[in-house]
């Protein structure tokens, strides 16, 4: 017997990608450069209790 069209399947793992831990993730010297030099170029702007949301260049 088959499943009603609206029931849902019971396997929750495969509803979405599994996610790296932050332990895992390795930043290296060459990363940081990068986001230094990005960050002397850009300046980000944001409202009070939001993300930033517009880019400016320096």
């Amino acid at each position: 017997m088959g499943r009603h069209h609206k029931q849902k399947a019971r396997d929750k793992n495969k509803a979405g990608l599994p996610q790296t831990p932050k332990k895992d993730i390795k930043t290296d010297e060459q990363d940081l450069e990068l986001a230094k030099e990005l960050d002397d170029r850009y300046e980000l702007k944001a409202r009070p209790g939001y993300a930033p949301t517009e880019v400016d260049r320096k």
